[in-house]
């Protein structure tokens, strides 16, 4: 009888100790009993990712996503909220920039890091860092379809511009008695030869902003507004150049007063924009617009997200009230500080820049 007693104490013992075991495991894969700290990133989609996806920081491993906020309206964003080791503390600053990706081309979604710079702070306990949208391959598939089909109907069309000269030249050398059919058919085959360039010009302008092309024109002088930080932007040589028009709208006087953490286009602030926007008639649509947003109230992380508000809401006006196509409208929060070109030293409200 003892030794039954003692056989079922040693078991219940033995399994004790391996839920134990089990248990630290798995809170030590999911980073448990670590310390940690918190930050946020916003995003306008946040492509498949789900609550409890890993978090690295440049490459390596460093916490999970916590939570996943759905904005309360449509013009808001998704609000993600990050675990982090305190081990990659030192890492994350300011400047350090979120992107959603994916394992391959179909695995799992998950946040990735980039460290910031030394010249930039640590992101505080509970502090914002800068997002940049996640690279949806399915939409590079679409933009691969729809360039293949210009493609192919620029093909078509220098086809039948070839097709066009064979028969005029054949009517051409046949001797006419007024001599006149050949010159004829050679001016209709010019005027199409002219059309088909001016669509394959179209095209070329279209594939600058293609994935597969962007290396070749960015060498050539085009840039990358979402590649730059607040403080590359201050310093960049179009910012500063002498061409430059920029025009100032106050935020008290544009934005509507916050509901719900976010702030609004209001009826008078589309009327300043409207009026504003005079200003660059003539120059429209061949010289890109940056709509510089600012913010004076709050944190240094409050600041920036409501900066980035005000530029988002003018940033999507401009594109439905004046037609423009979004990539020569773009946005940047710059918090409450603008560049020093401008002699100003804080702003509240945007900036609507035409750059040269």
């Amino acid at each position: 009888m003892l030794s039954r007693k003692a056989s079922v104490g040693a078991f219940l013992i033995g399994g004790i100790l391996l839920f134990g075991v089990g248990l630290f495991l798995i809170g030590s894969r999911q980073k448990v009993f670590s310390r940690g700290f918190h930050v946020y990133s916003d995003f306008r989609s946040v492509s498949g990712l789900e609550t409890g996806a890993n978090v690295r920081v440049s490459g390596l491993e460093a916490g999970e996503v916590e939570e996943i906020q759905v904005p309360s309206q449509a013009s808001s964003l998704f609000r993600v909220k990050l675990r982090l080791t305190e081990k990659v503390h030192p890492l994350v600053r300011q400047d350090s920039l979120a992107v959603i990706q994916t394992e391959g081309l179909v695995g799992d979604k998950f946040v990735e890091i980039d460290k910031g710079t030394d010249q930039a702070e640590e992101c505080q306990e509970g502090g914002t860092i800068r997002s940049k949208e996640p690279f949806d391959f399915a939409d590079l598939m679409q933009d691969a379809r729809n360039l293949f089909k210009t493609t192919n109907s620029t093909m078509e069309s220098a086809g039948q511009v070839a097709d066009n000269v064979n028969n005029t030249l054949g009517t051409f050398l046949t001797p006419e008695s007024d001599g006149k059919n050949g010159a004829v058919h050679l001016s209709e085959t010019m005027a199409s030869a002219q059309r088909a360039m001016g669509n394959l010009a179209d095209d070329t302008e279209a594939m600058k902003h293609n994935f597969f092309l962007r290396g070749f024109f960015k060498k050539r002088g085009f840039y990358d507004l979402s590649e730059l930080t607040p403080a590359q932007y201050r310093t960049s040589k179009f910012v500063k150049d002498k061409s430059v028009k920029r025009v100032w709208l106050d935020g008290g006087q544009v934005f509507s007063s916050p509901t719900k953490g976010s702030e609004d286009l209001s009826q008078q602030g589309r009327a300043e924009v409207d009026k504003a926007m005079a200003e660059f008639v003539p120059d429209l649509p061949n010289r890109p617009i940056v709509v510089e947003g600012y913010s004076e109230r709050g944190s240094p992380d409050e600041r920036f997200r409501r900066s980035e508000q005000h530029a988002l809401a003018v940033q999507r006006y401009l594109q439905t009230r004046f037609k423009l196509a979004s990539s020569l409208v773009g946005a940047i929060p710059l918090g409450d500080t603008p560049p020093e070109s401008t002699g100003k030293q804080q702003w509240d409200g945007v900036a609507l820049v035409l750059l040269p």
